[in-house]
């Protein structure tokens, strides 16, 4: 006999989700809420205003001409490692204060692709201001960066003063920097700060004149940078790199591998158990992920840019959007078998976790889980606070920034909560429903082969609770590439949050998860918008809180409509 029972939510999960939402608002959102009230908030250019002010810029500083620029890209380029030095040491306020103005760790780098000239004009952008902070005659053979070692040609002062005076004619304030007496391998001067250093943090600059400059002519800029960068010490720079070589490995062997195991698993079981299943089912929802992730790979086309530039790659964008629709694809195709096996498998053991969309009761059971998802959401969030303040004051964990996941590298943010269904349908499929039931199929027919029975209820119990183990850290292991440090600090907290998400399908379902999930991430997305200073953004945020609820709804009323009560 398959149960299918999800039990209701009674007064102590409302209390409980009260308590959690409390949570979330104290720790994650009231600490960052006052700059939205501050009379010196600032907004953010889009990525259209940039381009129009990097084109002004061209014309007064480069004599470049609005009719000769035949392509721009506008990328919002980030200095993650120097904003995590500053978040680990909490220095954020004194570089703000200090440094942000004329050198801020983010900018709109926008790159003009002028008629007869090889390569492209990049200049950087203060995201605020739109001030011209930094550029770099980008040439098709070689990458973003012209630092390095230094080199042996000997160098004088006064040839160091006349780049200095070249850079000057773009803005730059000459006497704020002295020569280090280091020439770089590009041939260019590299200059410190006069202001004291930040931390151990120091501010250089680097400055590349075309050999064909024999004044300050700011028309001379082909094969000429002027750039600034941070140098942190050592130490961090070194524990940053141990950080992302843990991180990979821990990607490839504790995540991608896995994923491969279950991706053939979920076929064999869909194949075992499609008999308990239906071979229409996950397709929907299969398709709707990979819709909305190739629409959002579009979108995040900047954002693809961001992290090739960041390897050092200067490839088209055609080959990263081509890579990530494949991926995309395969994911779906896992997500198809996740659902079909899943739903099988659980079946087969007398559980039915996911009612179908021909049940006269279909409708009610979306709109019961889309209010169930909410409170379950709240509790989510409050348990994901507390777990990471615990962990920021226990191992020292800190944040950085991440371009390829910015705001500021979509074409359309307002689609950025499109994204939170992305992850709950495939994750919740993957991790939960298939994930979790093979574990548990596996464990309990383990004891009953050493019992030569039927084991207890509490021994089911007990094997079910760690059947949620080893999903859930398969799923913490895919997020160790986010900008969060030590990269073991997400494995903690998503390993402990996936003992709620299992509980709460066990408990009440699958779609119920699934709008906690959803709800969950858009709550946090829609925070993230309300404060991403892009003008229109904060009425986004509020929609992004509501678009799960809205839904839910229009399920509901759809399925009401197509297949009324008999």
């Amino acid at each position: 006999m398959i149960e299918n029972r999800p039990l209701p939510l009674d007064k102590r999960w409302v209390w409980t989700a009260a308590i959690g939402l409390a949570f979330f608002l104290l720790i994650q959102v009231f600490p960052i809420s006052g700059q939205l009230f501050s009379m010196n908030t600032s907004t953010v250019l889009t990525r259209a205003e940039a381009e129009q002010r990097a084109i002004v810029w061209a014309a007064d500083k480069f004599g470049v001409a609005a009719s000769d620029i035949n392509k721009t890209t506008v990328t919002h380029m980030t200095d993650s490692r120097t904003n995590g030095y500053l978040s680990k040491q909490a220095l954020t306020g004194e570089y703000d204060k200090l440094w942000a103005a004329a050198t801020p760790t983010d900018v709109y780098v926008v790159e003009l692709y002028v008629n007869g000239t090889s390569g492209s004009l990049a200049v950087s952008l203060h995201m605020e201001s739109g001030d011209l902070v930094a550029w770099r005659h980008v040439e098709e053979s070689s990458g973003r960066d012209g630092d390095g070692p230094a080199s042996e040609e000997k160098a004088t002062a006064d040839q160091a003063a006349n780049a200095l005076q070249y850079a000057s004619s773009f803005g730059i304030r000459s006497g704020d920097w002295e020569w280090t007496g280091v020439r770089l391998a590009s041939g260019g001067f590299e200059y410190a700060s006069r202001q004291d250093n930040i931390g151990e943090a120091k501010l250089l600059l680097q400055v590349d004149s075309p050999s064909t400059v024999g004044s300050t002519s700011s028309a001379s800029w082909q094969g000429g940078t002027v750039a600034y960068r941070v140098e942190l010490p050592k130490s961090f720079i070194d524990y940053m790199d141990n950080q992302e070589k843990w991180a990979s490995m821990l990607s490839v062997f504790g995540f991608i591998l896995p994923q491969v195991l279950l991706f053939i698993l979920a076929i064999i079981y869909t194949g075992t158990h499609g008999g308990h299943s239906s071979y229409r089912r996950g397709i929907f929802l299969a398709l709707v992920f990979f819709a909305l992730y190739a629409g959002l790979t579009y979108n995040m086309i900047p954002g693809l840019r961001a992290g090739t530039w960041e390897a050092g790659i200067r490839g088209g964008d055609t080959v990263s959007v081509t890579v990530s629709l494949v991926t995309y694809a395969a994911m779906a195709l896992l997500t198809y078998f996740s659902a079909v096996g899943g739903d099988g498998l659980w079946k087969s053991m007398g559980r039915s976790l996911w009612p179908r969309w021909r049940e006269s009761g279909y409708g009610e059971a979306v709109l019961k889980s889309m209010k169930e998802g909410y409170f379950l959401a709240f509790i989510l969030l409050g348990a994901q606070s507390v777990i990471l303040l615990l962990l920021e004051k226990s191992l020292g964990a800190f944040a950085s920034s991440d371009a390829t996941q910015s705001m500021y590298n979509m074409t359309i943010p307002l689609l950025l909560p499109l994204m939170a269904w992305c992850a709950g349908i495939s994750e919740e499929l993957q991790s939960r429903l298939f994930g979790i039931g093979v574990f548990r199929s596996w464990f309990v027919g383990l004891a009953r082969k050493l019992k030569g029975g039927e084991p207890s209820k509490r021994t089911v119990v007990v094997l079910t609770t760690l059947a949620i183990v080893p999903p859930g850290l398969f799923w913490a292991l895919g997020h160790v590439g986010y900008a969060v440090y030590p990269v073991y600090t997400r494995v903690i907290e998503l390993v402990l949050l996936s003992f709620l998400f299992g509980w709460f399908m066990l408990r009440f379902g699958l779609m119920t998860v699934i709008f906690a999930h959803v709800t969950l991430d858009a709550i946090l997305m829609g925070m993230q918008m309300m404060f991403d200073g892009l003008p229109g953004d904060f009425a986004g945020g509020v929609f992004s809180l509501i678009f799960p609820g809205l839904v839910g709804i229009v399920i509901w009323r759809l399925h009401g409509a197509i297949r009324p009560k008999t």
